[in-house]
């Protein structure tokens, strides 16, 4: 081998490549079998394309807004109003804070501008006094002191304060959700089926730069390739466009107060209670940040959320397995990637040269092991992506792939190692509080959106 024939730092450098390239190839190669075995055995609940809801309930849309912009709010309220689904069966409530001087200086005005329309919206606003009674009678059960800000609050609040019919249904949009029009003639049809039903999600603002470009590309994937294989649980949501009765969504105790991640807590309390899940096959068009510190805060937030469930006595040992192969594989495929991206070029390209670098038959099936499930993956994306990216010419998509593609997913996927690192910091040394982060969005981007959905 090469580093017999090196000498001094030499053997030290070829030995120590030998060794990360053996150790990654391995890490990869056991996620890479858990996931196989654990999750492709698993046929996925999806809503049938033809499915067609017997009755039309009223939907109600629930959307926290804090310090949101008037141009995204009105493009949500937009396309809720362009859905296929009755006009006169939906009802959206604008959940508001108090102090929130940004959405107050243009909601009314906002709201003037729907007022003969068929679409019903109302604002309701947190009432800090009540959130503070609440939790001094023990009727919410906080994991932590004081009352928390957050989007789970400003949930439980409207959901508790409204007197919603039993038998209608309730989904969640955050201020810059869209979604396809035939959205919720389909997830009323599948919760004929499903107790809940879960839109899949992309992100719509990929012409905002290199982040929301692989983004797109990026959660399309995962949502095609693992989270629909997740159904039958342990499962998470995905923080909006899931569907659930109400009677259902009272019978879960709807959403923790102070939980970061609430989507994943109530999948979870759904999935222990015996809740089934379908997917339907639409894709969220979400916004995703384009600036990289921005991006950071939101991702820790979000990779930060299994980390709650390492020690969860509701699950049983399989499914504590399943639950952290389903949520945690990404994470610790990007921190493996880290390293084993760039060393794993450099043993090809050496190989590749004629250097005799450790090379047993085991070595070899194990890499190609892990070289058809990479493959697989890109494939599972690109169909994804396909399905849930919208381009407004043939140029935009090319331009679109020169720059997401199986190679840039992997640059990606390291990035990922950031937010992780510092949401296992967090973990270990919790924040004393917890409150609504805004994800910033680009509101030239936006309003560009709207004028190219008006011609």
């Amino acid at each position: 081998m090469v580093w017999e024939q090196a000498t001094g730092w030499g053997t030290v450098v070829f030995a120590g490549l030998t060794v990360m390239f053996v150790l990654s190839q391995s890490l990869y190669f056991a996620n890479n079998v858990l996931v196989d075995l654990l999750l492709y055995n698993r046929t996925p609940e999806v809503v049938d394309e033809d499915s067609e809801p017997g009755h039309t309930p009223t939907v109600h849309v629930l959307t926290p807004l804090y310090e949101e912009s008037r141009a995204v709010v009105r493009q949500t309220l937009e396309g809720i109003d362009r859905l296929e689904y009755p006009s006169a069966e939906l009802a959206v409530y604008l959940i508001t804070e108090p102090d929130d001087e940004r959405v107050d200086g243009y909601l009314e005005e906002l709201l003037a501008e729907f007022e003969d329309r068929e679409l019903t919206i109302e604002r309701t606003t947190v009432n800090r006094r009540t959130v503070q009674t609440y939790l001094e009678e023990g009727t919410w059960d906080p994991t932590s002191d004081g009352v928390p800000r957050t989007k789970a609050t400003a949930l439980k609040y409207a959901f508790r304060t409204l007197t919603l019919p039993p038998n209608d249904v309730v989904t969640v949009f955050d201020a810059d959700t869209v979604v396809p029009e035939d959205t919720f003639s389909l997830a009323v049809a599948g919760l004929e089926e499903y107790d809940v039903v879960q839109a899949k999600q992309t992100v719509r603002n990929h012409r905002d730069g290199w982040l929301p470009r692989l983004e797109a590309m990026g959660i399309a994937g995962w949502c095609n390739a693992i989270y629909t294989k997740t159904t039958r649980g342990p499962y998470q949501l995905l923080g909006k466009a899931y569907f659930i009765r109400v009677a259902d969504l009272w019978a879960v105790d709807d959403w923790q107060v102070d939980a970061i991640t609430e989507d994943l807590t109530l999948g979870i309390e759904a999935y222990t209670k015996g809740y089934s899940l379908g997917v339907i096959d639409r894709y969220i068009q979400d916004i995703c940040p384009a600036g990289f510190d921005d991006w950071v805060s939101q991702k820790r937030r979000w990779v930060a959320g299994p980390y709650s469930y390492l020690r969860y006595d509701d699950f049983a040992p399989a499914e504590l397995l399943r639950f952290w192969v389903y949520s945690a594989s990404n994470q610790v495929i990007s921190v493996v990637n880290v390293v084993g991206v760039p060393v794993g070029i450099l043993y090809f390209l050496l190989v590749v040269a004629g250097f005799d670098l450790y090379n047993s038959l085991l070595l070899v099936v194990i890499t190609a092991v892990n070289l058809v499930n990479w493959a697989y993956y890109s494939l599972k994306t690109y169909q994804a992506t396909r399905d849930g990216v919208e381009f407004a010419s043939r140029r935009e998509a090319l331009a679109f792939y020169l720059t997401a593609n199986p190679l840039s997913q992997l640059v990606y996927s390291m990035i990922w190692a950031v937010p992780i690192a510092l949401a296992v910091r967090d973990y270990l040394r919790p924040p004393e509080n917890v409150e609504f982060r805004v994800t910033p969005k680009r509101v030239e981007t936006i309003q560009a959106d709207t004028e190219r959905e008006k011609v």
